[in-house]
């Protein structure tokens, strides 16, 4: 009888599930000046890729939750290598102007 009791209480009693609450953690906001790093340094704007990454990944690593080191870094890297094209066009140029100016007077 005692069993009968038990039954009849959870059939009536339905079962609910507990649905437990999504937790998603905070994104980390962007460094801006690490996204701007990382178009100047597409476009080709070194002089000003490489400021900015420089600033952005000292932003990052002094405030953690900031993400973007990535992008501050691969400003850098293309800004280097666009002042790096610069350096060894304007080497060529000198080179090509010293050589012309001296076959034009022999």
């Amino acid at each position: 009888m005692v069993t009968e009791g038990l039954i009849r209480m959870t059939a009536e009693q339905p079962y609910y599930p507990q649905q437990l609450p999504s937790v998603v953690p905070p994104q980390a906001p962007t460094n801006g000046m690490a996204v701007a790093a990382l178009v100047l340094g597409i476009l080709g704007i070194a002089p000003l890729a490489v400021i900015f990454g420089h600033i952005a990944a000292r932003d990052i690593r002094n405030n953690p939750p900031q993400s973007g080191h990535g992008m501050a870094v691969a400003g850098l890297v293309l800004g280097y290598v666009v002042l790096a094209v610069w350096a060894i066009l304007i080497l060529l140029l000198i080179v090509l102007i010293g050589v012309s100016s001296t076959g034009a007077t022999s």
